[in-house]
């Protein structure tokens, strides 16, 4: 298990460190307590390997509807969470999450279940880093800049 940084809330002027799952679980409750779509950036910081210092998971919440969504960045790659259409869905559509009230466009399918968002944060710090085996994953939409 590795520590990770995340940041989330614009009013602090620091990022959390998260030693432990039950750390983990903490930064998670407390946003999917806010409304709306909100952001938390896990990160680890290794400035020593260049392969692994660009290692995060965005973590997306939306606490109100029990959905998320991921982003997984390495140094060489950008993935993101993909769901199952629903019958009333349509991926035409960006959908909007907020990292300290800057609003970030995801693809309508990226939108998944908490839990299993819930579990991909645990498993990218169990994993030192790797990408979750769960969920299904994406290449970014061409409309996607790729500034991570």
């Amino acid at each position: 298990m590795v520590a990770l940084t995340a940041s989330f809330d614009i009013d602090s002027d620091e990022s959390t460190t998260v030693e432990t799952a039950a750390e983990l679980d903490a930064v998670l409750d407390t946003v999917a307590g806010w409304e709306g779509r909100i952001i938390v950036q896990l990160w680890i910081d290794r400035p020593v390997d260049l392969a692994m210092r660009h290692l995060a998971l965005y973590v997306g919440v939306f606490g109100e509807a029990a959905q998320g969504t991921l982003i997984y960045s390495s140094y060489a790659q950008t993935w993101f969470s993909k769901a199952s259409p629903g019958p009333e869905w349509s991926t035409a559509d960006p959908i909007l999450y907020y990292y300290m009230n800057s609003d970030t466009e995801y693809p309508a399918d990226s939108e998944i279940p908490l839990d299993v968002v819930r579990r991909a944060a645990h498993e990218f710090m169990a994993t030192d880093g790797q990408r979750p085996t769960a969920p299904v994953w994406q290449s970014p939409p061409p409309w996607y800049p790729m500034a991570f």
